[in-house]
């Protein structure tokens, strides 16, 4: 009788609550708007998910930017409470996706749940041109004093009825490989892996799976493989987010713009990390279904 009555299927949990309505504002990201010229531009990555679900509604806040100013501005610009966000998750650990989160919670009055991998606070660095830290500015124990509840997890976690994130994606695509980022491990430089990459996956009924990147480190990809795997879910209807194409090869730019081909997204929106060249050739592939993100842009889904 409870309407969280929970049934398991194989890889997805459904809810008797189902989504029926996802509205997606981007608040932070590389391209500015050009209707509204209130809003900021700014290499980073920030969207809140706006969802119905029956006589129920939730916010939820995927990464937050580079910096707390340019959150707080878009956020103020664009009339976002940032007291109605229900829930925040981190799509990793590097500044662009993190640096506006101490912001946020400064901000607020009520402590809020913060769903990310435990990896995001290892270390993250560049080593080119020079040596370059990129991570969270931030540490876990300052976080939980502004007010987040810690939610750490590896593996995929429903967040809401059709909901979830993927945790650690598997790398399967020969293609697709993490190169140039760096951590410490055993007091020795060491390749990272970015581990702690993950992205949501939505399944809109009616619609389809809907895959939301923060960077697709593990590849877009394999990101959208894993999610239709973990949701049972064929059918991909959206791909939204970055797509780390930027300094791709024209190989690797070529080999996933004819894998979202054949996935066949009725929408394909690429942004922050994904580069004007690799943006440029999923254009010409996918012609009017992909089109770039911009700063303030409403998206209906």
């Amino acid at each position: 009788g409870s309407p969280w009555r929970v049934i398991l299927k194989p890889s997805a949990i459904i809810y008797q609550y189902m989504l029926q309505n996802l509205s997606l504002t981007i608040v932070v990201e590389n391209s500015a708007s050009l209707e509204n010229d209130q809003l900021q531009a700014q290499h980073g990555l920030s969207i809140l998910l706006d969802m119905s679900l029956e006589s129920e509604s939730m916010k939820l806040l995927w990464d937050t930017g580079a910096t707390p100013e340019v959150m707080l501005h878009n956020a103020d610009a664009l009339n976002i409470d940032l007291e109605e966000i229900g829930l925040i998750c981190l799509s990793h650990g590097h500044y662009d996706h993190t640096g506006g989160l101490m912001g946020i919670l400064q901000e607020r009055t009520a402590p809020v749940p913060l769903i990310a991998h435990p990896e995001i606070f290892s270390p993250k660095l560049k080593l080119r041109p020079y040596l370059k830290y990129i991570g969270a500015p931030f540490t876990r124990d300052q976080l939980e004093a502004a007010g987040a509840v810690m939610l750490p997890c590896r593996s995929p976690a429903t967040l809401a009825p059709g909901v979830m994130t993927t945790g650690e994606v598997p790398r399967m695509e020969v293609f697709e490989t993490v190169e140039g980022f760096w951590t410490v491990k055993n007091e020795q430089y060491t390749p990272d892996p970015i581990s702690d990459d993950q992205s949501l996956a939505v399944h809109l009924p009616g619609k389809g799976l809907i895959v939301i990147s923060g960077c697709a480190h593990s590849g877009i990809i394999n990101t959208i493989r894993y999610a239709q795997r973990i949701t049972g879910e064929e059918s991909l209807y959206a791909v939204i987010g970055g797509f780390h194409l930027m300094g791709a090869d024209n190989k690797r730019i070529d080999s996933t713009a004819r894998a979202l081909l054949d996935l066949g997204p009725a929408v394909v929106r690429p942004g922050h990390c994904t580069g004007q060249k690799a943006l440029s050739r999923l254009q010409e592939v996918l012609g009017e279904s992909c089109q770039p993100l911009a700063v303030g842009e409403t998206i209906e889904l």
